[in-house]
């Protein structure tokens, strides 16, 4: 036993973690790119807009810039660097026309695999 739990108890709260963490990595860059194609803004701004959407009040910022640079090195954003009348300099970020038609490519295949759910719960009486 671990925390209380049974073997079965801990395999199957390990499973749902595991899993939960790989369907989140997959909906982040989606919803990443969602706020960037809405606006361009700066990467602290972008975090705690990210941190506000159920499942990521804990979103660490180290997660957030290498999904940026890889989403930066595929085309799909642009990075700019500006100087405000106060403050630091600060790195903005917006979606490229690219990016906005991955998004659109994205939220189709998201809609497709939430259809497929449905429909299996439907068949099956969920």
């Amino acid at each position: 036993m671990r925390n209380g739990c049974t073997g079965a108890e801990t395999f199957v709260s390990d499973g749902l973690e595991r899993w939960s963490a790989q369907a989140r990595k997959g909906y982040f860059e989606l919803l990443l790119l969602t706020h960037l194609a809405r606006e361009r803004t700066y990467g602290y701004a972008l975090v705690a807009k990210l941190r506000q959407a159920p499942g990521f009040a804990e979103l660490a910022e180290g997660t957030v810039y290498p999904v940026l640079a890889r989403l930066k090195a595929d085309g799909f954003i642009t990075a700019e660097w500006v100087t405000e009348e106060t403050g630091p300099p600060r790195k903005y970020y917006v979606a490229t026309d690219e990016g906005r038609a991955v998004l659109t490519r994205m939220r189709d295949i998201w809609t497709s695999m939430n259809a497929a759910l449905d429909a299996a719960g439907e068949r099956d009486g969920s």
